[in-house]
């Protein structure tokens, strides 16, 4: 009869998290379905691919060589294309005078990137001189003529190229044979014993191996770039050149994607057609790291990478073909740590999604971008909006003079009063801008106009202005992370620093570009509409403390007494006194509850005030814990019109297209699946264990083989997932880590009907559960979650291309040890009232419920409960009593002086711990 005490079904775990904590999947963000996905650790040796790098002069540009210097650095400009011409015809066996003087420009040009840029040589034919058609000898005497000139100008000459895209006929310069006639004669000059020949140079990668391969006894590199053809003989052209033991070049680059590609596949040189930018340039800097991932997508013509440089930066990068690119989206993963994606974060995974075009040369943008990655004490923050941008030396802010409408008004700075025309709308460009797009535009908030370098200058002192809004490259920025809050504003067309004339403090004076020296008056902060100006740190909050839960650390501190403070940030360490990586950030709570931890790790925290303009706070005292990793429910989804879980460890889940909560079995909402584009993405850290109970109830209303009930890991080879029907018609739970897969099968769950469904695995094997009753058992299974560490865990999605879940979801558990059998099947049941889920342990009973001025807790039987204790929780978990059992069979709380309200009990004992609600009413 004691059951009767009972007025209400105890459940387990926390219903709802109170709106003030705040938890390590607060913010979690599903993210959609990739076509290609690159897995990295930033902890990872790597792969080195070092390059040869080049510019080129083939476009005569002294703008595009500047350009190229000033993103790539000039130290890494190691060669750079030059020409010869066969416009005329030789005299005396040399160049004519405007021959010479065309040589000289370009040679004068590559003097700007220091002494010891090397050059190679192609053909650059506006014409053909009948001179040179078919005659071999004249051919190959021009080329002699002009390396020579070249190495008398003090330049080493490493590779020259008799034709430049021959497979494109209308050049005029000849066919194959005349190619192999020439490179033999070249084969015969002592000039050339240690410059190689370069070809074919192909415009079209079909043909890139057709003309090597007719070729190769006479030559020591093979070259063609990227602008037709397929993937596959890209790839191949640069593999079969390596393995024939000859230098792999592209002279041509278009694209961050050609090079990626041709460095994954044997490419040793890749010199930029036009010139770099800052993508490009980066990717050039990267490139003297390690490689940390890779994909590739090649029937769209795209390609993604993240490098580590050799300063330790962290990059990710993607590119399209300039003429032959398909959409693709790239989702970058990082599997070792929590990171940020440009500011945005921490978290595991970001999408790039690379525009294409509808065919060749049809819609095509040339598509770019590197994105930053980074973790510790010190991220930027995330720049998209409207703001006032401050100056760090002077403090006044950037406007435009007079708050001018007209194009060409200049731009300076000045005290801050509220006006409009002191305020910038800074937005990231669109994604089909053009070439690179990992650029912002600055419009004016008054006038729409546009932060322009004036008349494109180049040069330092080159003015800044407000022009007509044309997107065009001295409209563009990036940003580079100064620290503090601060940011260099860096010029796509020039890469210069937006800086204040002589680093004046004054009222008025010019803002122009300038060369990066690290000057204050070069950075910026990006600070909200309204904010007040004022660089003073914040008061620090005080009083933090860390309570060690099973599998989550709950935070509390007290908060900053400075009013303009806007929320606080949250660092953690393994080692007291650090240093911190930021776990979380914006957090206008003062708890927070950190469940991405690793039990029976120490962790050290400690805490940072922000105000509106930035300002941080010093650390707060530092807070220790160390998580028990205690048997527990760490998620558990109810799905009624919450995605919240209702844990003690706040694991919030987050949903991604057509979902719904709709009535479901049991009185409650469940959440519906549409089978089309709707999943749900649980927290990374959620499934990490060595042993694991998945349980939920499920209502298939679709037969569609290989749908996810819950699918968790990190590509198609390491993964965990149920399918209530797979390609042979069952119900089968599968695990991989990088071998063969194992599984366990049972019979195909039954569709417009709801199921109660369970996997559990512990030491001894997995069994597979379906209403309580166990439907197959395997102890071959012995791959563990542990063994992989899941972060990409889905309910209702695939980590392969297979259907969406088209069901409903309710109760949806995930434990961290292996439930029995008698357990599954209480957790399975429905009974009637309020149509909720029986309890675990019928061996404890609550009463009075609700409970007025005290609370009791009855047991029946002492056995075992010699070192337990009973903890009760105010409804948002915070600790209000705590009692020992000490072997009796009874124990009490005084809640006399405890508000009314929802409160939980939390048991731990020898036999493992558990949270039952309870409701107090006076």
């Amino acid at each position: 009869m004691k059951n009767l005490k009972i007025a209400f079904l105890l459940l387990i775990g926390i219903i709802q998290a109170n709106a003030q904590t705040t938890s390590s999947s607060s913010n979690l963000v599903a993210q959609a379905v990739p076509d290609r996905t690159v897995l990295f650790s930033v902890t990872d040796a790597g792969v080195s691919k070092p390059i040869i790098w080049g510019l080129d002069l083939a476009w005569l540009s002294e703008g595009n060589i500047k350009r190229g210097i000033a993103f790539m650095g000039a130290d890494r400009v190691d060669v750079v294309r030059a020409s010869f011409q066969p416009t005329l015809p030789l005299v005396n066996g040399d160049l004519q005078t405007a021959q010479i003087n065309d040589l000289n420009t370009r040679l004068n040009l590559i003097n700007l990137t220091g002494t010891k840029t090397k050059v190679v040589l192609n053909c650059d034919h506006p014409s053909v001189h009948s001179s040179y058609v078919g005659n071999a000898a004249n051919w190959a005497q021009l080329i002699d003529a002009t390396t020579r000139r070249v190495q008398e100008r003090g330049r080493t000459v490493v590779a020259v190229s008799p034709f430049n895209e021959p497979d494109f006929t209308a050049t005029g310069q000849g066919n194959v044979t005349d190619f192999y006639n020439i490179a033999g004669l070249l084969k015969q000059n002592s000039r050339f014993d240690t410059i190689r020949i370069s070809g074919g140079n192909t415009l079209n990668t079909d043909q890139a191996l057709v003309w090597y391969n007719q070729l190769k006894s006479r030559l020591d590199e093979g070259n063609t770039h990227q602008l037709a053809g397929s993937f596959d003989n890209y790839a191949n052209f640069f593999k079969t050149v390596k393995a024939n033991g000859d230098h792999a070049t592209n002279d041509e680059l278009h694209n961050v994607m050609e090079a990626m590609v041709g460095v994954e596949y044997g490419m040793q040189t890749g010199i930029w057609w036009g010139t770099a930018e800052y993508a490009r340039g980066e990717f050039v800097k990267a490139s003297d790291g390690v490689r940390l991932g890779y994909a590739e997508h090649r029937p769209n013509w795209t390609a993604a990478s993240v490098y580590r440089n050799l300063d330790g930066k962290v990059q990710a990068f993607g590119g399209t073909s300039e003429r032959q690119a398909v959409a693709t989206s790239y989702r970058f993963v990082s599997k070792d740590r929590d990171v940020f994606f440009d500011g945005y974060g921490p978290q595991r995974e970001y999408n790039m999604i690379l525009p294409g075009g509808t065919g060749y040369q049809n819609g095509q943008t040339n598509a770019e971008k590197v994105v930053n990655i980074s973790w510790g004490d010190d991220i930027q923050p995330v720049i998209n909006g409207k703001y006032m941008l401050v100056n760090r030396n002077s403090a006044k802010v950037m406007e435009i003079a007079a708050g001018s409408t007209t194009a060409g008004a200049n731009v300076r700075q000045y005290t801050n009063s509220g006006a409009t025309y002191q305020q910038w709308n800074v937005t990231p460009v669109d994604a089909r801008i053009g070439g690179d797009f990992s650029y912002f535009t600055f419009t004016a908030v008054h006038s729409g106009k546009s932060l322009d370098i004036y008349n494109w200058s180049l040069d330092n002192g080159g003015n800044i202005v407000s022009w007509d809004d044309a997107k065009g490259a001295n409209q563009q920025w990036y940003l580079e992370y100064a620290g503090d809050g601060w940011f260099y504003i860096r010029s796509r067309h020039s890469a210069k620093c937006i800086e204040v004339a002589g680093a004046s403090t004054a009222n008025g004076a010019n803002i122009q570009q300038g060369e990066k020296d690290g000057g204050t008056d070069q950075q910026w902060r990006f600070l909200p509409v309204g904010t007040s100006i004022e660089f003073v740190a914040p008061v620090p909050p005080t009083q933090a403390t860390a309570t060690a839960n099973a599998n989550s650390i709950r935070l509390e501190w007290t908060a900053s007494t400075d009013a303009d403070v806007t929320g606080y940030t949250i660092f953690r360490s393994e080692t007291a006194g650090g240093p911190y990586n930021i776990i979380a950030r914006d957090i206008a709570t003062t708890t927070f509850v950190d469940s991405k931890i690793t039990p029976e790790t120490s962790y050290f925290y400690t805490i940072k005030a922000v105000d509106r303009a930035l300002n941080r706070s010093a650390y707060s005292n530092e807070a220790s814990a160390s998580a028990t990793g205690a048997n527990e429910l760490v998620a558990n989804y109810k799905f009624d019109d919450t995605t919240n879980d209702s844990t003690i460890n706040l694991n919030h889940c987050a949903t991604l297209g057509g979902t719904s909560f709709i009535d479901g079995k049991f009185g409650s909402k469940v959440i519906s699946l549409n089978g089309t584009n709707a999943f749900v993405q649980l927290p990374t850290h959620v499934a990490n264990f060595e042993e694991i109970t998945v349980a939920t109830w499920v209502y298939i209303r679709s037969s569609t083989q290989w749908q996810r009930i819950f699918d968790f890991g990190n590509d198609q080879t390491q993964y965990m997932f149920l399918t209530p029907r797979s390609g042979t018609g069952q119900l089968r739970f599968a695990i991989k880590n990088g071998g063969t897969e194992q599984i366990l099968n049972a019979p195909a769950l039954s569709t417009l009907a709801w199921s109660h469904v369970a996997v559990s695995m512990g030491a001894t094997g997995v069994r597979l559960y379906v209403n309580g009753v166990q439907v197959a058992e395997s102890n071959a299974i012995t791959i563990r979650p542990s063994d992989f560490k899941p972060i990409l865990n889905y309910i209702g999605r695939s980590q392969f291309s297979d259907p969406m879940l088209n069901a409903s979801i309710e109760d949806f558990r995930i434990y961290n040890y292996e439930l029995s059998a008698n357990e599954i099947a209480k957790i399975s049941e429905v009974i009637s009232g309020n149509s909720t889920l029986l309890a675990d342990d019928n061996s404890m009973v609550i009463w009075p419920v609700p409970a007025n001025n005290v609370l009791k807790v009855d047991f029946n039987t002492a056995s075992n409960r010699s070192s337990s204790t009973i903890k009760l929780l105010s409804f948002d978990g915070k600790i209000v009593m705590t009692k020992s059992i000490n072997s009796s069979i009874e124990t009490e709380f005084n809640v006399s002086g405890l508000a009314d309200g929802i409160y939980f009990l939390q048991y731990s004992g020898n036999e493992g711990s558990w949270m039952r609600k309870v409701i107090i009413k006076h």
